[in-house]
């Protein structure tokens, strides 16, 4: 999907103020590499999961402490039980350090990064193949994190609601250079796999913006549900095959969608 994106990000043109934004940004993997890769010169990072906001948050905040709490934090099955229940018992409404560190242990500790509803790496026996470590690399990571807090200045931050996050964008003055990389949580399995599931009203209400003509440049991604091929009949649809390993290593198809006048 990067090297895609970054075919979209050169129709911006030439402007020193390309930006990426996603309003679901999860863990932000296209975005990141567009920014290292100088495709973007800003990327817009936005999720109204508050625990998805707070990982972020911690990273580019307080990243000494983020990286110290990396190197000692242990990968056993006692361990992953502390940060899952933490994540899932979360009340909080404003930002936690400790609740974001736990966000970013689940993702790197669970089976597909699935943050809810999904085992860990290696099994609750660790007899897999693959253990707890096995995307954990802790030097690997404190470096990364060493980046982000580098390059903080070229990274936005928010914690809004989509739809307003995309309604705020689209009226700013950077809307011209600006692509929305738009993955929404999956009609079908959005419920199951997201703690912040969208509702078939938010789905029609997010196709009624990027329908409308008033967001410029975008890129939705999605899965092949009968509901998206209805909203975005309009639109330019393709097909494209992804990997999932949550329970199997399988490939299903998921929906790009872009605006008909591209």
């Amino acid at each position: 999907m990067s090297a895609f994106l970054k075919q979209r990000m050169c129709l911006l043109g030439a402007s020193k103020n390309r930006a990426l934004a996603e309003p679901f940004c999860g863990g932000a993997g296209a975005a990141l590499i567009l920014l290292a890769d100088g495709h973007a010169d800003q990327i817009m990072l936005n999720d109204a999961d508050l625990r998805i906001f707070s990982a972020w948050h911690a990273i580019l905040e307080e990243p000494e402490r983020f990286v110290a709490k990396l190197r000692e934090v242990r990968l056993d099955i006692q361990e992953w039980y502390h940060h899952r229940d933490l994540v899932s018992g979360c009340s909080d409404d404003e930002y936690n350090f400790d609740v974001g560190f736990s966000t970013f242990y689940m993702n790197r500790t669970t089976r597909s990064g699935i943050i809810l509803n999904a085992g860990p790496i290696g099994g609750y026996d660790q007899r897999g193949k693959w253990k707890l470590d096995a995307r954990f690399n802790v030097e690997r990571l404190a470096r990364q994190v060493a980046w982000l807090a580098a390059n903080r200045s070229r990274i936005e931050l928010s914690n809004m609601d989509a739809l307003s996050f995309i309604d705020r964008v689209r009226r700013g003055p950077t809307s011209d250079s600006t692509l929305f990389f738009i993955d929404p949580p999956y009609v079908k399995a959005g419920g199951r796999l997201y703690f912040d599931g969208m509702s078939e009203a938010k789905h029609v209400a997010l196709s009624d913006i990027l329908t409308s003509g008033t967001v410029k440049h975008w890129v939705l991604t999605y899965d092949d549900a009968p509901l998206i091929r209805q909203l975005y009949k309009s639109q330019k649809c393709s097909t494209i095959s992804v990997n999932y390993s949550l329970q199997s290593k399988r490939r299903e198809n998921e929906i790009l969608v872009e605006p008909s006048y591209r």
